[in-house]
């Protein structure tokens, strides 16, 4: 019965709906390691009364002028949570085989 469970366990793990996880996960982490995240909030609080352009424009030039590195992870990050919002808010229809 073990060898179930572990089966069972792995295949858990490794559902795509964890593996979209650990993508967001991992890519929050790179953002976080790569990234200073205090000046940014600072930064943003300074703008954040100018009003809704000064916000786009912070946030567009805040995303094209960072690392490469942070530019991969907002991308895979984004599209790992996109993705996870269309899993959790579409129905699920179950298939028995």
């Amino acid at each position: 019965m073990a060898s179930v469970a572990v089966i069972y366990v792995t295949r858990r793990l490794t559902s795509p709906r964890a593996l979209k996880a650990y993508a967001l996960v991992l890519s929050f982490v790179g953002v976080v390691f790569f990234a200073s995240i205090p000046n940014v909030v600072a930064n943003f609080m300074h703008i954040g009364s100018a009003g809704i352009p000064a916000i786009y424009t912070f946030f567009l030039s805040a995303v094209t002028k960072t690392n490469f590195v942070v530019q991969i992870a907002l991308i895979l990050g984004g599209a790992a949570f996109v993705s996870l919002l269309r899993d959790v808010v579409t129905p699920q229809h179950r298939q028995f085989a």
